[in-house]
């Protein structure tokens, strides 16, 4: 607004009037921080002294703006005054009292009688010459080199109009306003911070706490003192160590080194005992700073603490059942190594020693539904001597609890063994003495179960480790033995299966070689694979009149007891048909009718069968029938190989077969060999050993005798191909003996 010409006159305030106010205004503004207070004093402080109307405009710190007057006499003008005001900063550039403030220079209007503004209708003028303006002036509220607002002062007097001495003073007055403004909004928000602080320590979930420079607790929340079990008034003024106790010894030493050394830690893991719960050891997360003031001054220490003993318990079960999984894979890898059963149970006991136990023990009932400790391991081999002495001399009885687990196929778990649990349960001092010289500190008994039934138990023992098992530790202990007792029985069918295939094979055979005047025999009878099976190949040799002798290998389709069948009856055929049928061929068509006989069409055989009588001391005469077979092969003394018989139908296809009588004389130093299949076949599929590969063989075995032959045959067998042959051999060799 334009200032018109006036003449000059006295100021307003005089100067000792002007140290007066300034003193008042300075006790005034000094007797309050609350924000509003200081707000509603400075615009009362010039009026009515040195103004008829104060305004102050305010720009808070996010950019809004305020406005606080002293108010008018008359309500209407108060209310057309602040309306004026609030018409202008709404407009760009119009107001006064925001220019002010952000230009931070003063604005002095001497006289503005008779001003109306421009924009003013006709109301408002009325109104404007009823305030009857006389002078005023807008001077920047300002504080520590900031720009608070403005401060407007109005006189509407006659006769009072504003001076540069008022307006000096109204600046000197405006800063000291400024500066009681200023301390009250940093008042208000240190209140307001320290209420949040105050809000952030009750509520916060973490442990918080402050301590000064000796370590001494300033300030704690709730969830710190619930965290050292003690309220929060036992904190203040109290060092750790008289908080805690020893407890606190090592999270003392974190503070102090933070104190010296300024280097802060995070994330510090602690474990110890509450005093809520002493007997149950908490895990604890530290993280410690060093605090400084504004000014660089040492403040003390922080500690924000969590408690993450749910988040360990949480990790070390992950890292548990981790464990737990490895290590029964690794578990199922070895009980899957062999189907051995004193292997497999020897096996089970040291699987879990010392990974799970000190000590690991299997019992098995019998067939008297005794039980027996089969196989156990200890970490210690002085003591698995211990145990073993105590259970020869001690059995256990009729009501001990690995048997109760073994019938009952339910698990017992002591978690610890005390001395007075051994007391009670052990009447025998002798027995006693050893059981306590053991050590054992924690149990679990789980049964051995398969198919449906419990048949042993899975003893494992904790001693020299002095480690207690837990529920986690029964689970796997329950896993293990499921795993074993499956392995153990599987073992067992196995090995008791074998034993009756081995019997029956035997049966299967001629128990041994007959004698045939002025010759040499030998045989030989390998069984391919692990499993060893019956049936697949079979040889015999016997008498078919009281000058003739019948030689038969064989090889039969299939595996078990249908081949194992077919087997018994083609030897026990052949038997028969070679004691009535003149020539090869007709007991090879009778074993085929009796194989078409059979309720099973799908079995199928090969066969070479041959006859043998001696000519004179020097000479043989055989007769020979291949059923589908591999031709036999004659060595002769001067160490030329050849191929007898021709291919005839397999056994057991067809009704009409045909085959064809072969016959050769065998000499002197002349070694036949009749065999199978698993011979020529061994050896790598794309190139197996072959029927060259074994005429190539005999052809470096010149003048040997017929055992020589069988083993250098069987030994190229083996030498053909890695591990054992895939197919069953069946080797027979005729020779003449010296005369």
């Amino acid at each position: 607004m334009p200032e018109p010409d006036v003449e000059s006159t006295a100021p307003v305030v005089s100067a000792a009037h002007a140290l007066e106010l300034i003193a008042d205004a300075s006790d005034l503004l000094s007797s309050s921080l609350d924000y509003g207070q200081t707000l509603r004093h400075v615009v009362r402080l010039a009026v009515p002294d040195v103004a008829d109307w104060c305004g102050l405009y305010v720009l808070a710190e996010d950019g809004t703006e305020d406005e606080i007057t002293s108010g008018h006499a008359d309500p209407e003008l108060d209310a057309f005054i602040r309306g004026v005001r609030r018409q202008r900063r709404a407009r760009r550039d119009a107001s006064e009292s925001r220019r002010v403030a952000q230009s931070r220079e003063p604005v002095l209007a001497g006289d503005v009688r008779g001003w109306a503004g421009e924009e003013f209708d006709d109301e408002q003028r009325a109104l404007a010459t009823r305030l009857a303006a006389r002078s005023y002036m807008v001077v920047p509220l300002l504080a520590r080199g900031r720009s608070l607002g403005s401060l407007t002062l109005l006189s509407t007097r006659e006769g009072r109009h504003y001076t540069p001495e008022d307006l000096a003073f109204a600046q000197t007055l405006a800063a000291r306003c400024a500066v009681a403004i200023d301390n009250a909004r940093l008042h208000d928000a240190a209140e307001r911070s320290l209420s949040l602080l105050d809000t952030v320590f009750a509520t916060a979930p973490v442990g918080l706490a402050f301590l000064d420079p000796d370590l001494r607790f300033v300030r704690v929340n709730e969830t710190m003192a619930a965290f050292n079990g003690r309220p929060i008034e036992d904190h203040r003024g109290r060092t750790i160590a008289e908080v805690l106790g020893a407890p606190g010894q090592e999270l003392a030493h974190l503070y102090r080194r933070v104190l010296e050394t300024g280097r802060p830690i995070h994330d510090h893991e602690l474990s110890a005992a509450t005093r809520a719960d002493p007997d149950v050891v908490r895990h604890w997360n530290v993280s410690l700073t060093r605090v400084h003031g504004p000014d660089g001054d040492l403040l003390g220490v922080s500690a924000v603490v969590t408690d993450v003993t749910e988040r360990r318990r949480l990790l070390d079960a992950e890292r548990e059942a981790r464990i737990h999984a490895d290590f029964l894979a690794r578990a199922g890898a070895l009980l899957d190594e062999s189907l051995d059963y004193e292997r497999t149970l020897r096996a089970v006991a040291e699987i879990a020693v010392p990974e799970v136990a000190d000590w690991c023990a299997v019992s098995v009932l019998d067939e008297a539904e005794v039980l027996q400790q089969v196989a156990a391991a200890h970490v210690d081999p002085g003591q698995r001597r211990l145990g073993e002495e105590l259970n020869r001399r001690f059995p256990p009885n009729p009501d001990s609890a690995t048997i109760r687990v073994a019938r009952s196929g339910r698990t017992q778990y002591v978690r610890e063994i005390t001395d007075e649990m051994l007391a009670a349960g052990i009447q025998d001092p002798d027995e006693l003495d050893l059981v306590r010289r053991l050590r054992l500190r924690s149990l679990i008994i789980a049964p051995l179960r398969a198919r449906g039934r419990a048949f042993g138990s899975l003893t494992l023992a904790n001693a020299e480790s002095r480690r207690l098992f837990d529920d986690d530790d029964v689970q796997l202990a329950e896993e293990l033995a499921r795993r074993a007792g499956i392995a153990i029985d599987n073992a067992r069918l196995y090995t008791e299966r074998t034993r009756i295939a081995h019997a029956l094979q035997v049966k299967l055979l001629p128990e041994r070689l007959p004698t045939i005047p002025g010759a040499l025999l030998a045989a030989r009878y390998r069984a391919a694979g692990e499993l060893n099976e019956v049936g697949g190949d079979f040889y015999d040799v016997f008498p078919r009149s009281e000058h003739e002798w019948a030689m038969v290998v064989g090889d039969v389709s299939g595996k078990g007891a249908e081949a194992a069948a077919i087997t018994a009856l083609a030897r026990y055929t052949l038997r028969a048909g070679a004691l009535d049928d003149d020539r090869p061929g007709k007991a090879l068509r009778r074993l085929n009718a009796a194989m078409l006989g059979q309720d099973d069409t799908s079995q199928f055989a090969t066969a070479v069968l041959a006859y043998v009588a001696s000519v004179d001391e020097r000479h043989m005469h055989v007769r020979l029938a291949l059923a589908g077979h591999p031709p036999a092969l004659l060595l002769r003394r001067a160490g030329t190989v050849e191929t007898s018989g021709a291919f005839g139908t397999m056994l057991g296809l067809r009704p009409d077969p045909e085959f064809r009588e072969t016959e050769l004389v065998l000499g002197r130093g002349d070694v036949l060999l009749l065999y199978t299949d698993g011979v020529t076949e061994a050896g790598p599929r794309r190139a197996p050993f072959g029927e060259s590969g074994l005429t190539s063989l005999l052809g470096t075995l010149p003048g040997c005798d017929p055992q020589a032959v069988v083993d250098a045959v069987e030994q190229a067998v083996v030498d053909a191909q890695q591990g054992e042959p895939r197919d069953d051999v069946a080797l027979l060799a005729l020779g003449l003996g010296e005369a």
